[in-house]
């Protein structure tokens, strides 16, 4: 009886440790379950983490390597804009006023120019002029259209042509030569007299007072 009780309290005592150690394998089997899970998916995170993290990063810098070569390409296609250079335009002086008396030479154009007495009469007005070529070569002379007389009233008398042994020949004069002749205008008014010529020589002009 006693061998027999024995035995049943082995048996039951060894059956609680069985049970006690069964419930605890089993909490380990599930720590041990959940660690693992928890674990891989940890793994699985970092893993895809790093992945998405390196793909990012190299888009950004292919992306910065082709803006750098497009731009680097716009730079080398842009053509190189160059300001064109602007010529001033310079006008050619075309008259100088120049002051003279008459009987006393002055200088128009290289051509020395002396008006030595001024005619009247009802048909017409002329001043009588020297004209010396004091270049040393030849020159052209040309009386311009501007060629007028002022009286004292400042009304203006035009140059006329008048067929006439003394008109002055405007033609080219030889270097050192001189020539001689009358300027015609038209017939003074009444009452009034001449006071100044003013003489145009190939663009160039001069005032020369004519009354003394």
């Amino acid at each position: 009886m006693d061998d027999e009780k024995k035995i049943l309290e082995k048996r039951s005592s060894l059956r609680g440790w069985k049970e006690r150690n069964q419930g605890k394998s089993h909490q380990k089997t599930y720590i041990i379950g959940v660690a693992t899970v928890v674990i891989i998916f940890s793994v699985l995170i970092l893993y895809q983490y790093s992945g998405i993290k390196d793909n990012n990063s190299i888009p950004v810098m292919g992306a910065n390597s082709s803006t750098v070569s497009n731009t680097s390409s716009l730079i080398k296609a842009t053509p190189e804009i160059t300001t064109p250079k602007i010529t001033p335009v310079v006008t050619p002086e075309i008259a100088k006023n120049i002051l003279g008396k008459m009987g006393t030479p002055l200088v128009i154009d290289r051509f020395e120019i002396n008006v030595t007495r001024v005619g009247l009469s009802f048909l017409y007005m002329n001043v009588w002029v020297i004209v010396k070529n004091i270049d040393n070569s030849e020159k052209s002379f040309k009386i311009g259209p501007s060629t007028v007389i002022l009286d004292n009233m400042g009304e203006q008398y035009e140059n006329i042509h008048i067929t006439k042994s003394s008109e002055l020949i405007q033609t080219n004069l030889a270097a050192k030569a001189m020539r001689e002749g009358s300027i015609f205008f038209q017939p003074l008014k009444e009452g009034r007299s001449p006071k100044n010529l003013i003489l145009n020589i190939n663009g160039q002009k001069a005032e020369i007072m004519l009354d003394k």
